[in-house]
């Protein structure tokens, strides 16, 4: 993690130094982004997802489909000409039911669906650079929080229940441009990794010879951290001096490396390799809509 930590501050102290040149030629930040950017927002939208976890090359199950969400938000950014701070914070909360392709506890092959709940909090800050009149330029800093409950087939999954929790952070860039009074465009792409990965679920940690019987228990292990990506578009229309209405596309792209194999014990001394976490990859595409109140 320490060198995810340093890797993530130098791309981010790289980028502000490549651009603090704009300083020099840096203009007022245009009142139409200031208002697109500063205020309170809402939004509700769904959320495709497509999970998959891989071992030896071979896809092991498969997660996908769409999900209603809902967000809330607020941020800032400033209008000093010579550049000012710009920061956001943003919760989603999604909330519904994907296809899963993959097993049973028990270990036989199923197809059903799995209940998901997925909460993300995720928060920027950075240094806004208006240029050429119509347009801003902001280099930033991301920090998040994941959680993903993953419900297969009312717990018969192969983890029964499962809680997934990670972290993110990283640095990335966001540029605007008003393309008329009322009409904002903005794009955003940023990089980094995942951090502090985690799940729970449900693994077999006992059986007892004498009747065959396996005894499940709840185990957290940690998962490997990974790079993450995100980037998207959003228009913004500006109705008054207080509301304004956008649309958001945002796609985001994570994985987790495999867990640790827990052993499974047994009455007559034996042991044995027990159930792991394999590696998996995420992608999830969001499309949200929504209004927002200027402050």
């Amino acid at each position: 993690m320490t060198r995810c930590v340093r890797l993530a501050a130098a791309c981010l102290s790289g980028t502000i130094a490549l651009l603090s040149p704009l300083a020099a030629i840096a203009g007022a930040i245009p009142y139409a982004i200031q208002r697109a950017e500063r205020g309170f927002s809402v939004g509700i939208g769904y959320l495709n997802q497509n999970y998959t976890e891989t071992a030896g090359g071979a896809v092991m199950d498969q997660e996908t489909g769409s999900i209603p969400l809902a967000s809330l938000a607020a941020s800032s950014l400033s209008g000093d000409p010579q550049g000012g701070t710009y920061w956001r914070v943003e919760g989603r909360y999604a909330h519904g039911d994907t296809n899963y392709n993959g097993h049973f506890l028990n270990g036989a092959p199923a197809q059903t669906t799995t209940a998901n709940t997925i909460v993300d909090v995720n928060g920027r800050v950075g240094f806004a650079y208006g240029l050429y009149r119509r347009m801003a330029l902001i280099p930033y800093f991301s920090i998040g929080i994941h959680r993903w409950q993953r419900n297969v087939g009312n717990g018969q999954g192969a983890g029964g229940i499962e809680d997934y929790t990670n972290g993110n952070f990283g640095g990335g860039l966001l540029w605007e441009m008003a393309l008329a009074p009322r009409v904002v465009l903005a794009v955003h792409a940023m990089g980094g990794f995942t951090f502090g990965a985690q799940i729970t679920a449900t693994d077999p940690v006992f059986i007892d010879s004498s009747t065959n019987t396996v005894y499940y228990a709840r185990e957290t292990k940690a998962l490997g951290d990974r790079a993450y990506e995100s980037g998207g578009v959003r228009a913004t229309y500006l109705i008054n001096r207080v509301w304004r209405t956008f649309l958001t596309v945002d796609v985001t792209h994570f994985g987790y490396g495999a867990s640790s194999s827990t052993p499974i014990f047994s009455s007559n001394g034996a042991g044995q390799n027990g159930y792991y976490e394999p590696n998996s990859r995420t992608t999830e595409v969001l499309v949200l809509a929504g209004v927002g109140a200027h402050f």
